[in-house]
């Protein structure tokens, strides 16, 4: 693939680096599609529980007479058809997870950073640095870079920027090996650091 440029957090040009060839493949997107299924379905609890029959309290009794009350006859009060009995089919605790093999989840991982690089929504910094663990050091950053939301990959997260950005819904923090998916197409442009972009072509090589 041709060369990109490298700037640092002034939005200023101070290099280029070749991308591997990878970056610019054709997105297998259906694949694409199955890893952010697998991620959506790996956050749901799967807490939800409702009671049955058997297992609401009470209802040991025929609540009435079997006839001359002119109503339908009734065996508990805890029947579904009665107010606060069980419940018909409903809902138990389960577990959402969907599996993809590693080569699945490799190859999905490489099209969303490939769609990064087709659509010009992916910067390489030349290292990703905050003096003051300030948000407002982060935020003026991002305002530098004209990012709306950003996913940014480093080599380690230092304390600085660890906290500046740990009350930004907007701006994500990740290393190499924390990288999924999801994550990079979740936010609206991917930022790598120089460092980063050697490990990680280091990992898909």
């Amino acid at each position: 693939m041709a060369q990109v440029d490298i700037y640092n957090v002034n939005r200023e040009v101070v290099g280029k680096v070749d991308l591997a060839p990878w970056w610019g493949e054709a997105p297998n997107e259906p694949l694409v599609h199955q890893a952010v299924v697998s991620a959506l379905a790996g956050m749901r609890r799967g807490t939800a529980s409702t009671k049955n029959r058997s297992a609401v309290r009470g209802g040991g009794r025929k609540p009435f007479r079997q006839k001359g009350t002119g109503r339908a006859r009734q065996g508990t009060i805890r029947a579904p058809q009665m107010r606060g009995g069980g419940v018909v089919f409903g809902p138990g605790p389960r577990d959402f997870s969907k599996s993809l093999n590693s080569k699945m989840n490799r190859k999905a991982l490489q099209s969303a950073l490939a769609f990064r690089a087709g659509t010009d929504t992916l910067v390489i910094l030349d290292e990703v640095v905050l003096d003051t663990p300030k948000t407002k050091e982060l935020v003026s950053m991002m305002d530098r870079l004209d990012v709306i939301s950003a996913l940014v990959v480093i080599e380690s997260v230092s304390e600085e920027l660890g906290r500046a950005s740990s009350n930004l819904n907007w701006v994500k923090v990740v290393t190499v090996d924390r990288l999924n998916t999801y994550d990079i197409l979740a936010h609206e442009k991917l930022i790598i650091s120089k460092g980063a972009l050697e490990g990680l072509e280091g990992v898909f090589a």
